[in-house]
């Protein structure tokens, strides 16, 4: 296989040029409803784990809106740096008024963005307010920095100010409507900001202007003032990894990006099944399998194995963001485990069956919040594909699930004979389901006594007297009245270690001993980054640059 453009291999939309987006973009149902959807009246929240699309998808409907004058006046704003305002929380008690004007100054930038392009020259900006003012404000609030002069954004900026320049700049070009594309907008680290975000896309709403926000199907908490299906549509954007819009949308991906390239018809069935639905993973395997080599049987088995490890570590790394749910986190991977191995041994059991597979775990009784929590970030983490759930009679409601093919793959639960022969595996899952799940009453018939006491909220003490905090929200120590104070996980980031890095050792060891960078806070603070790692003997521009972008992707992951 040989593939010539570097390009088709970016597996975020937020780095790729738009005219390839538009070139590479597939049409089929389901995203021509969420197209749909994206630019209708109406508020509306597009949910879905990583990697399925969400940003690549409102940049389309960007895109579409600008280029034609019956479409709705649109903005698109990305919200991907909000943690860099979260340390403001325990630092400075006007952290949510600097956060509510840092996200409406955000839209504002967006809204000129878009007169820009649409040569919308009859809109001035604020008479108060410089445009070069705001984008220095944005900046300086992402670096936590406070001046005396952001008194007068933090005193103009208003809801108010804002919909007024949208449905000014609305009227400039000619357009009856707006809507607000608001990418990024799961603030899973700060439960304050999020409730916050989404008062503030509440009041954004009218008649003529229709917010639009990407968020997350787990973490993403709306607040007591926002009610999900009360105030807006949600819209899903994860493809069922068995569905036929799946497999149609895969093959005009990849002759629409992958054209150079030539597959073997079941190896890209193989990739598209371990992808589980999701684009960007698509993308990730079909460039492993290039890069890799060996045989085909030895290439699959090292892809899976380390997607595997991957995704397993990604989901566990939640804990680090979010200490509170570290039990449930750890309670949910072995429910996980346990339902990959059962479904496992009963599609091994199936291999003379020539008819039916097993991939669906039905379970009932999942009422409990925190089992509830434990199964949505399963979900989130792209673990477990959930279905609409089934009735068999009175009190026997049971959710559905599809656990992540990669992990059954890595079971072999589809091989049907001991050598690795591609055509049967495929065969095998191209089965049509069992007529019912492999079903259990609740999760008391999967774990262990032991899990399920453990399946419960880990909340920090109190810094002051150490007595354990009662509930999730609690401000204050019930013991001795000190304020609760939230660990950062900016901070905890930011303190990172060189030898915490994804880097070998020896890179490590000449950075500690030739440079002054010693914490990822060294590495967003120095002032000319790209110089001080070419100081290492051995380090030229090139390796210095694949340095800087390793640890970018890890506090991008960390934080995200």
């Amino acid at each position: 296989m040989m593939v010539k453009d570097k390009n088709e291999y970016e597996e975020r939309a937020d780095y790729i040029e738009e005219t390839l987006l538009s070139q590479w973009n597939v049409q089929s149902e389901i995203l021509e409803e969420v197209q749909k959807k994206l630019i209708e009246k109406g508020a509306k929240v597009l949910i879905g784990p990583r990697g399925t699309g969400k940003t690549h998808q409102m940049k389309i409907a960007q895109k579409n809106c600008l280029e034609d004058s019956k479409k709705p006046f649109s903005i698109y704003v990305s919200f991907s740096k909000y943690y860099h305002l979260e340390p403001l929380i325990s630092s400075n008690p006007a952290a949510i008024k600097i956060f509510h004007t840092w996200m409406l100054s955000k839209i504002i930038l967006g809204c000129s963005e878009s007169n820009k392009k649409l040569s919308n020259k009859k809109v001035t900006f604020f008479e108060e307010i410089t445009e070069e003012e705001l984008l220095k404000f944005v900046a300086q609030s992402e670096k936590n920095v406070v001046e005396p002069w952001h008194e007068k954004i933090l005193n103009n900026i208003t809801i108010f100010s804002t919909t007024n320049f949208i449905n000014t700049s609305m009227k400039a070009a000619k357009r009856k409507r707006a809507i607000l594309l608001l990418d990024d907008a799961a603030l899973t680290l700060t439960k304050e900001y999020m409730i916050e975000f989404f008062d503030v896309f509440r009041s954004l709403k009218t008649i003529s202007i229709s917010p639009k926000a990407s968020v997350y199907p787990g973490t993403t908490e709306y607040g007591p003032r926002f009610h999900l299906k009360q105030d807006v549509d949600s819209i899903s954007l994860w493809f069922n990894p068995f569905g036929e819009d799946y497999n149609s949308f895969i093959e005009e991906f990849f002759e629409k990006r992958f054209k150079n390239t030539t597959l073997d018809s079941n190896i890209k069935a193989l990739i598209k099944y371990a992808s589980f639905g999701n684009p960007r993973a698509f993308v990730t395997i079909l460039r492993d399998y290039e890069l890799k080599k060996g045989s085909t049987q030895s290439k699959f088995n090292q892809i899976i194995d380390e997607r595997s490890k991957l995704l397993k570590d990604e989901y566990i790394s939640i804990k680090q963001k979010l200490p509170q749910y570290s039990s449930i986190l750890e309670v949910g991977m072995e429910i996980l485990e346990a339902i990959v191995s059962e479904l496992a041994d009963l599609n091994k059991k199936l291999v003379l069956d020539e008819e039916t597979k097993q991939v669906i775990f039905g379970i009932g009784d999942v009422t409990d919040k925190s089992t509830q929590r434990m199964f949505q970030f399963l979900i989130e983490a792209g673990m477990l594909y959930q279905l609409p759930p089934v009735k068999h009679g009175p009190k026997r409601e049971y959710e559905r699930y599809i656990p992540h093919l990669l992990l059954l793959l890595q079971k072999k639960a589809f091989s049907t004979s001991r050598g690795f022969k591609i055509s049967e595996i495929i065969s095998f899952l191209e089965r049509p389901d069992k007529k019912h799940p492999h079903r259990k009453t609740g999760i008391q018939s999967i774990l262990s006594a032991e899990a399920l006491q453990r399946l419960k909220l880990d909340l920090p003490s109190c810094f002051k007297c150490g007595a354990h905090r009662l509930s999730e929200n609690q401000k204050f120590c019930h013991n001795c009245g000190s304020e609760l104070v939230s660990k950062s996980t900016f901070e905890e980031c930011m303190r990172l270690t060189i030898d915490q890095l994804p880097l070998t050792e020896w890179q490590k060891n000449k950075i500690l001993e030739e440079t002054d960078l010693r914490t990822v806070k060294d590495f967003l603070a120095s002032a000319n980054i790209s110089e001080e790692l070419t100081k290492p003997n051995g380090f030229g521009v090139k390796k210095a640059g694949k340095i800087i972008n390793t640890v970018n992707i890890l506090i991008e992951e960390f934080l995200a």
